[in-house]
């Protein structure tokens, strides 16, 4: 989907539409996604903002903080939606990219089944989407390409002849193709290696000499044949990290046992999803690395038998940072990992480890609240407020979705 961010804040905003627009990363330090007009006029992503704000205002364009609760709505009712249409399952890959098995649509079918799929979003949700078919994940991705760039083919770019897929990859950048970084398009470069096609003509001794496996299948695949699959299953996550730099730097000790607090909640949430248990749990704070004595330490800490409780995540959390608190600093940034994770089901219990009675009722309650009502509709009473530490979003858009409040109101007559 393209601008996926800036056509999530175009939604609920009909008189936006056709004005440009810009979303900044967290407390507004850079921009990080920007529609086709905000690029027409000169504003770059991945720049500061603060150094392009000028010229945003100037060109019209209008710049919004990060509204990452909105953009997660959205996106997870897209893919319902898209899982209640696709003849098979789908695998999210991205918030706003995912796979799907297009096997068991006849060829002769599929421009007009990648029609309706993009027309329903676009009818349901409001989000113009790009559909790319192909014989391979690789191919399909480079599909998008030409959806992005030739407006002719109406958001939908059907890969089925190896003759189409060879004149698309002889027009994109090396650069551009799935799973090609930047240290590894300079390599591919300096051996003449400039578009996707030089890239699928890699002899595949080269292509191993080079980046392994992984080079090898990304070539296969540029070739039309299929070796990544669709997972329709993702991998659990093996640690689940929760952080976020401070809207303004803190110096006292209470401020920073509510933010890794909050932050072990959030990560606890996340476990809980994954029917995961947490065996080891980190915490770690840091001023900026532009101050005069910088500080960074962090602490780490075993939980026989494991918990996904966020009580006893969030304890442990705050215990932590007291340790590793130094009075005088002016602190940026604090986080919580969970290491070791092991599935609920298999995880063995420790005996000698005290364990709360009725947690997992408990946490279950809290989760099925905070989806319902939005996130922090329950929380703990230790993560106190987030003024303290909350990230700086003073451009963010309501949560249109997920809170009571927010929601857009009608007025007739």
């Amino acid at each position: 989907m393209r601008s996926f961010y800036c056509a999530c804040e175009k939604v609920f905003r009909p008189d936006i539409r056709d004005r440009g627009v810009v979303v900044t990363s967290n407390n507004d330090g850079v921009v990080v996604a920007l529609d086709n007009r905000a690029k027409a006029a000169g504003i770059k992503k991945f720049e500061p903002y603060f150094k392009q704000r000028p010229l945003i205002e100037r060109a019209g364009v209008l710049a919004f903080s990060s509204n990452y609760e909105l953009y997660g709505e959205v996106s997870g009712r897209i893919m319902a939606t898209l899982a209640e249409l696709a003849p098979s399952n789908i695998e999210v890959y991205s918030i706003d990219e995912c796979f799907v098995d297009f096997s068991a649509v006849p060829r002769g079918e599929l421009k007009a089944f990648a029609a309706l799929l993009r027309d329903t979003i676009w009818q349901q949700q409001g989000i113009k989407m790009g559909v790319s078919i192909a014989p391979s994940k690789t191919l399909a991705k480079l599909g998008q390409c030409a959806v992005k760039e030739y407006s002719q083919l109406e958001g939908v770019c059907v890969l089925t002849q190896a003759h189409q897929w060879q004149w698309l990859a002889a027009r994109v950048d090396v650069s551009d193709v799935w799973g090609i970084g930047r240290k590894l398009t300079a390599k591919l470069k300096t051996r003449g290696l400039a578009t996707a096609a030089d890239l699928s003509a890699m002899p595949q001794a080269e292509a191993r000499t080079l980046q392994g496996i992984t080079l090898v299948r990304t070539i296969a695949e540029l070739q039309g044949e299929a070796c990544i699959d669709i997972d329709c299953q993702p991998q659990s996550k093996q640690s689940i990290i929760s952080s976020r730099s401070f809207g303004q730097k803190q110096t006292r000790l209470e401020p920073l046992q509510e933010a890794v607090s909050h932050y072990a909640v959030r990560a606890g949430a996340k476990l809980r999803a994954q029917s995961s248990l947490c065996f080891r749990l980190v915490v770690w704070i840091q001023t900026s690395a532009h101050d005069a004595t910088p500080y960074a330490d962090e602490l780490a800490v075993s939980l026989p038998g494991g918990t996904a409780d966020s009580r006893q995540l969030s304890r442990v959390a705050v215990a932590l940072v007291a340790q590793l608190y130094r009075p005088g600093y002016k602190y940026a940034k604090a986080g919580v990992v969970l290491h070791d994770l092991r599935p609920e089901r298999l995880a063995q219990l420790d005996l000698l480890a005290p364990r709360a009675e009725n947690s997992v009722s408990l946490m279950k309650v809290m989760d099925g609240v905070n989806r319902r009502f939005g996130t922090g509709a329950v929380k703990l009473a230790r993560q106190g407020g987030e003024h303290g530490f909350a990230m700086k979003r003073a451009m963010k858009s309501p949560s249109y979705l997920s809170r009571w409040r927010e929601i857009p109101r009608l007025r007739l007559g």
